[in-house]
């Protein structure tokens, strides 16, 4: 399963079924489904991993990335399953 975030609906691709409101993000992904494709930054979580998601971002400025557990290329941290990815995108810890 994966789940691709757009920190900028602008630069969304026409042909994505794209998820715009913060409860049709939950459900999709409270239903398990296969591909979700959103704006709502705010659900960007560790937790997403515990349920099988893969995680990726799509900046409106750059290459979209993968956010993985341990070792990424876009930050010198380890990312663990307590950190606060919001908190670390928000403050530009993956760019």
């Amino acid at each position: 399963m994966e789940i691709h975030f757009y920190d900028n609906e602008v630069f969304v691709p026409n042909d994505v079924d794209l998820h715009y409101g913060w409860v049709n993000t939950i459900r999709a992904i409270n239903n398990n489904t296969q591909q979700i494709h959103t704006t709502q930054m705010g659900v960007l979580s560790t937790k997403l991993f515990e349920i099988g998601y893969r995680i990726f971002i799509h900046p409106y400025d750059s290459e979209a990335f993968e956010i993985k557990l341990g070792q990424n290329n876009t930050t010198d941290r380890e990312i663990r399953t307590g950190h606060n990815l919001f908190a670390l995108w928000k403050n530009g810890e993956f760019y």
